[in-house]
């Protein structure tokens, strides 16, 4: 009897520790804003190092999960995930997305470094990508900027 009694406070803690570490659970279903020809879109964010040979990546499916992907560009995937979006978010930023890739039609400017931006929906044949070089403020860059500063502060940083 003693043992359990010592036992009992021990559980509680532990079981209280895991409840509030599970967080939000993976959506199961896409956002509400998601049409039956959108729900394989696909949108990739990241930055490119060319003489490197590598990528840090970070793609959102239309469930608001985030994947992170960091290694070399010849083994780039999707990656492991990393949160879930509130769906409420999510379809606000696929909307920013959209709006800003109609704003700038054509952007392509490499670096050492690129940073970049996918909208990617293989059902409706639609593959959208700007390119940017991070260590210049251009003019015609400034609206992918801001708009990858915004998908940026969606990740934890450590």
């Amino acid at each position: 009897m003693f043992g359990a009694a010592r036992l009992l406070p021990f559980l509680m803690i532990l079981t209280a520790l895991v409840a509030t570490s599970c967080g939000t659970p993976r959506p199961n279903k896409a956002a509400p804003c998601v049409t039956e020809r959108q729900v394989d879109l696909v949108i990739r964010w990241g930055t490119e190092h060319d003489s490197l040979g590598t990528v840090e990546q970070f793609t959102m499916n239309t469930k608001g999960e985030v994947f992170t992907f960091s290694g070399p560009t010849t083994e780039r995937a999707d990656g492991n995930y990393t949160l879930a979006v509130d769906q409420s978010k999510y379809c606000d930023l696929a909307k920013d997305v959209m709006s800003c890739f109609l704003k700038t039609q054509a952007l392509n400017v490499r670096g050492t470094r690129a940073r970049y931006i996918e909208y990617r929906n293989v059902r409706s044949d639609v593959y959208l990508r700007a390119v940017w070089n991070p260590d210049l403020e251009t003019f015609q860059s400034r609206d992918m900027r801001e708009l990858y500063d915004q998908l940026m502060m969606l990740i934890p940083r450590n």
